[in-house]
C-alpha cells in the first residue's frame, strides 16, 4: 500500500514541467535582451558616425582653405603724388588638396576705404602667363588688358583681380603644390593713396573666406613695395 502511494506522488509531482518552462522563458528573454542590446549598440555607432560627419563639416566651413602665403606687393605709380595702381597677394592651399578657382566658383570683394567698394572684382584664372618666370609689371599688364567690360554699348576699364598658378596642372583649381598670384589692376577712381585701408575678402566656394586687410603707409614711394602678410 505503501509502495502504490508512493508511486502515485512521484507521478503526480511537476517539477520537471516547471523547470522545462523557466528555461524556455530565460531563454527568450535572453533573446529579447540580445536584440535590444543589438539595436542600443548599433543606433550608438549611427550617432558617432553622424556625429563626426557633423563636427567634419562644420571644421570644414569654420576654416578657410586660404592663406596669404608670404608679404604682399603693391605698386605705386612713377611720381608725386603717390597711389597704388597694382597688388600681388600670394596664396596657398592648407588643409585640403584643392580649391576650386574660377569665376563661378571664387569671389572678391575690394574695399577702399571713403573712396570705393567693389561686390566681386574676380574675373577667374589667368592662364596666360605663367608666374614662376614672369616680372610682376607683366602679370599686372596681363591684368589690365582684359579689364574692360561693356555697359549700354559703352566699353570701359574697370578694376578687376586674376589668379596666376605657379606650378599649374593647367586647370582652374588651385592644388596644394602649386602657389597662386591673385593679381589686382586699379583704375583711376578706385586707386588707394596713402593712409587709406584697402580692404579684401575672398570667398572660396567652401569653407570660411580669408581676409586681408592694410593701411597704405605715408612713405609711399615709386616701384613695388611690401606690406607684411
Amino acid at each position: 500500500m505503501k509502495i502504490k502511494q508512493s508511486l502515485r506522488k512521484l507521478l503526480k509531482q511537476n517539477r520537471g514541467m516547471i523547470g522545462i518552462e523557466a528555461a524556455i522563458v530565460l531563454i527568450a528573454f535572453v533573446i529579447v535582451a540580445a536584440a535590444f542590446s543589438f539595436m542600443v549598440v548599433n543606433m550608438g555607432l549611427f550617432a558617432t558616425q553622424s556625429g563626426k560627419t557633423t563636427i567634419q563639416t562644420g571644421l570644414s566651413e569654420a576654416g578657410s582653405p586660404l592663406v596669404v602665403d608670404g608679404d604682399i606687393n603693391i605698386r605705386a605709380n612713377s611720381s608725386a603724388p603717390y597711389y597704388v595702381d597694382a597688388m600681388v597677394i600670394p596664396l596657398q592651399v592648407v588643409g585640403v588638396r584643392y580649391v576650386p578657382m574660377d569665376a563661378n566658383s571664387t569671389e572678391v570683394t575690394l574695399t577702399v576705404s571713403g573712396q570705393t567698394a567693389i561686390a566681386n572684382c574676380y574675373v577667374g584664372v589667368n592662364s596666360t602667363l605663367d608666374p614662376y618666370n614672369t616680372k610682376l609689371d607683366d602679370l599686372v599688364t596681363a591684368v589690365n588688358t582684359g579689364s574692360t567690360e561693356t555697359l549700354n554699348g559703352t566699353t570701359t576699364h574697370v578694376t578687376v583681380a586674376e589668379l596666376f598658378i605657379g606650378n599649374s596642372n593647367n586647370n582652374t583649381s588651385l592644388d596644394s603644390n602649386e602657389k597662386g598670384y591673385l593679381v589686382f589692376y586699379f583704375q583711376a577712381a578706385d586707386r588707394p593713396i596713402h593712409g587709406q585701408t584697402i580692404y579684401i575678402q575672398i570667398r572660396p566656394e567652401q569653407g570660411a573666406p580669408i581676409a586681408v586687410s592694410f593701411i597704405v603707409s605715408p612713405q609711399l614711394s615709386t616701384g613695388w613695395s611690401q606690406v607684411g602678410s
